[in-house]
Order: structure tokens, then sequence, then C-alpha cells
């Protein structure tokens, strides 16, 4: 795979005959989407360029080398490679994909990579995103002149795909962005070896068969509408044909046209509790299915939702979240409350469908979800797969009335500092609620006892000092957080917010080892308690109560009516067939009306 493939016919031949054939090589070699179906090498002539493209050579260029682990501040060298292609037939391409490939002196070479944003700095520095991978930031793809549109956030892909109208004949693409290499030091037998050259390469597929993947995942829903998303292997026509089930009512249908990621809002008759639905994804002839699905929506003053956080996809959990998922919906909720923190390697594409969306695929595709982002969920396939109420779609804050609750979705990755634009809008929206509850969901924590916690990042601090008062001063109900792998319910002073619930232990593959300190947390069980044992139920001479368990897997029940919203904390161990009736019960509240 990583072997330099030249511009000869024997080249592309040879490009051809590993990748021509489905299932020849690996998924993670491949990227994800190639599982399964056929593709094809794009013969092209290419030039490079090191220079950010003032000047070019139809030789490919030397990589650049550093041998330390990048923090975003190590320098990012200016790439571009302009080529041209021929296409017979436009109508017959399904698919198009680019990636960058890399010649060393060493034959273990590691992978070659595309992001579509600068992955070092927009997620804090966490360099072991990129692995041992010369990659491509802030990509910037044109084909014929027209830039390719790209997930929303940074993504890391091995194959770019490249969703863009071709013509028959000469094809133009330009790819440009700034070089990052890391060679691990003695990760790699040579690893000192600097990279030879940089080549680039593309591949097609033709209209076959495609699968429907990475959901559906059910988002913002209303009493005359749902949403879903889902991705397929190729650009694919994807239509939903939906059923009222109760009350029963008449089949609509709804398309996301020619696309890859796709979004759809589906118009159902008004007040519609359940519906069966079914997706066809067609290429050409060829038609998928996947489906029917029931769906039950919440509707009506009284309904049950369920709140986590802190999925943390890895493969060393996938059992344990495909376990919970399941007693989640055997929980039977009408709505999904997510704080984040999805994906412990969520940059890369080719993760999403093993570790988070494949292992829940029944309770995903049966009950809508809110979500807010935490920790490394600003990357695009996040986005793209959790369709929100804000106007459109894709922005993480956002106000959704659902009978007598008002939940509000706070970004705590943006700034909100007294008096700008975000502060603004959430006074607003908290100052103008009638609803007789408010829930709010900010990934990160004002006060957490947890591990993670032991220093308050930025983040946690603006939530400490300018969120969490705001909601006490307007009466919120609570606020659901995720960021530490615990359960912890905290009861702060007036003046400093309202209930805060952090929910942080839905999947989470693997936690740091308990080290017996406590993290930033003036409300939990004192400056004394530094051991395990400090964990349960505490009562503060204040009055306030303090609840917490540690690295303990849990979900949160909360059945709404107009007179009371009621939680139930479960404890939750990965084993799918317990009775619901039988989970262990760690907390439970009462939040009465807000006056």
């Amino acid at each position: 795979m990583h072997t330099r493939i030249g511009r000869t016919i024997a080249g592309v031949l040879a490009l051809g005959m590993v990748l021509g054939v489905a299932g020849t090589a690996s998924a993670e070699e491949r990227g994800g989407p190639f599982e399964n179906i056929k593709v094809s090498p794009v013969a092209a002539t290419w030039q490079y360029s090191k220079d950010g493209g003032k000047t070019f050579s139809d030789q490919p260029q030397p990589a650049p080398r550093a041998g330390v682990a990048p923090t975003g501040h190590e320098p990012k060298y200016p790439y571009a490679w302009k080529g041209a292609f021929e296409i017979a037939d436009p109508s017959k391409v399904a698919g198009l994909w680019v990636r960058i490939f890399e010649e060393h002196e060493y034959a273990a070479a590691p992978r070659a990579s595309i992001c579509t944003g600068d992955l070092i700095a927009a997620s804090g520095g966490y360099w072991k995103d990129l692995g041992f991978t010369p990659t491509l930031l802030d990509a910037v793809v044109k084909v014929n002149d027209k830039e390719v549109p790209i997930a929303h956030g940074p993504l890391l892909y091995f194959w770019l795909p490249l969703l863009t109208e071709l013509k028959q004949g000469k094809n133009t693409i330009e790819m440009s962005g700034h070089v990052y290499t890391y060679w691990g030091g003695a990760a790699y037998a040579g690893s000192q070896a600097p990279v030879k050259k940089l080549d680039v390469k593309m591949i097609m597929a033709e209209a076959q068969p495609t699968e429907i993947y990475n959901g559906p995942i059910l988002g913002d829903c209303g009493d005359a509408y749902f949403t879903l998303a889902c991705r397929t292997q190729i650009q694919a026509d994807l239509t939903v044909e939906a059923t009222p089930v109760e009350p029963a009512g008449a089949a609509v249908t709804a398309v996301s046209k020619n696309k890859i990621w796709h979004r759809v809002k589906i118009e159902i008759p008004k007040g519609t509790r359940k519906v069966t639905y079914t997706l066809t994804a067609k290429v050409g002839a060829h038609e998928t299915k996947r489906g029917p699905f029931t769906a039950t929506l919440p509707a009506g003053d009284s309904f049950r939702f369920v709140a986590f956080g802190n999925v943390g996809g890895h493969s060393r959990g996938v059992d344990i979240w495909a376990a919970n998922s399941k007693l989640v919906l055997k929980a039977a909720p009408a709505l999904l409350v997510n704080s984040g923190n999805t994906m412990e390697q969520s940059p890369w594409t080719f993760n999403w469908e093993k570790y988070y969306t494949g292992p829940a695929g029944d309770l995903f595709a049966a009950v809508p979800q809110l979500v807010t982002p935490c920790n490394r969920d600003f990357t695009g396939i996040f986005n793209e797969l959790h369709y929100t109420p804000a106007p459109d779609g894709y922005a993480h804050n956002w106000s959704k009335v659902i009978g007598p609750v008002r939940f509000i979705g706070v970004d705590g990755n943006e700034d909100w500092k007294v008096g700008n634009g975000n502060y603004v809008w959430l006074e607003k929206e908290l100052s103008s609620a009638k609803e007789k509850f408010i829930v709010v969901l900010d990934g990160y924590p004002a006060y957490s006892s947890g591990i993670n916690s032991k220093k308050a990042f930025p983040a946690h601090l603006q939530t400490r000092n300018v969120v969490l008062p705001l909601l006490g001063k307007h009466k919120a109900s609570l606020m659901l957080c995720s960021w530490d792998p615990d359960y912890e319910r905290i009861e702060p002073t007036p003046d400093k917010g309202v209930t805060q619930i952090v929910t942080g232990a839905i999947g989470a593959a693997s936690w740091h080892k308990w080290d017996g300190r406590i993290g930033q947390n003036p409300f939990g069980p004192g400056p004394n308690a530094n051991a395990r044992a400090a964990w349960g139920k505490v009562v503060r001479p204040d009055g306030g109560e303090w609840v917490g368990y540690v690295s303990t897997r849990h979900f949160c029940v909360f059945d709404v009516t107009p007179s009371a919203m009621t939680m139930k904390v479960l404890a939750c161990g990965g084993n799918a067939a317990a009775d619901i009736k039988d989970l262990k019960v760690l907390d439970e509240k009462v939040f009465k009306p807000r006056q």
C-alpha cells in the first residue's frame, strides 16, 4: 500500500491490483468506505510543489522530516499538487477519492493522511490522533476550479472523498495544505530515515451497491418531523420512507441527493408518537435498503428521556458500549440526551462505525438524540452525524422545547464571556423561558471531583464563572455534563448556580488510574475526603447534598410530567441481558417545577 506507484501504465495496473478487488486490503489501510466495494485507479499526470503552489515540478518533492511529537508550534510546510485526468463517462463515476502517498528508505512506512482542518491546533495538541503519519493539514481541494465541500470540522482521512461534478474528457484537480511529519523516534526500524518523496493518487468507483452505515442516527425532532443522519460508502441518492404508526397515517418520503453524508428531515403528521421507516440508497440501477426501524418520538406533556456521556468509543470498550446501549433501549426512552466525549480517536473517519455508531445501532435508530460536544467532539464526523435543533442543523448552541421542558445546548468549547454574543443569546433563552423545567447540556462541568479535573481548564472555568451562575439567576432546573468518568451530583450554593450532574461513564474504554485525589469541587465531600471510600452520598453542613460514584458505568433516567421531573440513576456493568428493574439505583432526585 505504501510503495510509490508511478504514473506509468505499469504503475496504474499495480495500483489496480491492490485496490481494484474488494477485500484485498484491510479496512484501516483503505480508510473504511472501501470495504466490500470495488475501486480502480484513475490515471493522472501530476505536478508537485513544496512552496504552496508558487513553483511546480514534474517530480514528487522530498518531504520534511521531524523527530519530535507535535504540540501545535512546530513548523508546517506548505505543499501543493495539481493534476489532470480523463473521464470518459462522468455518469458512471459514483465515487472519487484522493490520497497522499510517501516513499521511505524502509519498508514499514507510516500511514499517510489528509486532514480537513488544523487538527493539532483544534484539538489542543492531541498529536496522538496523527500517529506516525505524514499529514496534510488544512487541506483545500479544487476540482475543475470548484472547491470540494468538506465535512463540518477537522477530520483525518486516508482517502479524501471528492464530492464534485466531473466533466466528460479532461478534468483538473488542485490540492494544497501544510505537511507535518512525525516519525516517533525508534517506533519503526530505520525511522530516522527521511521520507524520500510525497506523491498523490486517485481512485474511483463505478455504480454499484453501497452500504448504508454510521447510522441511521436520529437527531432533532418535533411534533411534525424527525431527522436522521447516516453515511453511504459512495455517492448515492438516499430515500427515507416513513409510515406513522401511532396514530396510523399515510407513508411520506424524503430524499438526500448524490451525497455520502446524508442528513434528512422527514415531515410527518402532527402529533405522531411512533413511526416506522426504511432507508434506500440508490446508485445508478443499484439499490440497498436498511430497515424497517421503529422510532418512538417524545410528544405531549409526559415523556421519558435518558441522559448519558463519555461513550469514549474504543476497541477496548466496544462490547461494554454495545451492552449498555441495549440497557438504555430497555428503559424505553423517547429521547436521548448525550453530553459528549463520544470517541477516543474521533478524528479518524474509519473508527466511528466500529466503536460508536455500529455497537449502538438499535438504540440510535430508535430514539431521537440531543447532543452537546466535549473534548474531541469538534471533529467533522460528530457534526455530520448529529442533527441538532440549531437552524442549520449543525451548531451546538441551541434551544429545544419538548412538552414542559426546555433543553438548551451550550458548546463549552466556545467563548462565553459576559456580554458577548453567546452570553446574550443564552440569557435571552433563559429569561424568556416559560417552561416548568430547563435542562442545560454543557460537556464541561463547572465543578468536578473526578480524576480529570484535578486541574481546571479554561472551558471548565468559564462554565464555573459564567454559565452556571447565569443558570442560577434564571432558576434553571439542572445542568448535565460529561468530561470525568464518574457519576456526580452537586448542589452548589444559590449564588453559584443550580444542580450539576456529571454523567460521564456509559461506555468509556479505559480510565486514568485512580490516585485518591479529589478534583476541583468545593461542594463535594471536602478537602480531607481523598480516598475512594469517600465516594457515595454526603450531606454538607449547609444542607447541600453531594452524591458521587467514581468510575461507575451508569445512565440517568428522567420521567417528565407537568408536576415533576423525577431522576433515577442506574448502574450498568455491560450485561445486556440484565433486567432494568434489577439495576442498582445510584441516586434519585425529584425536580419541582420552576417558580
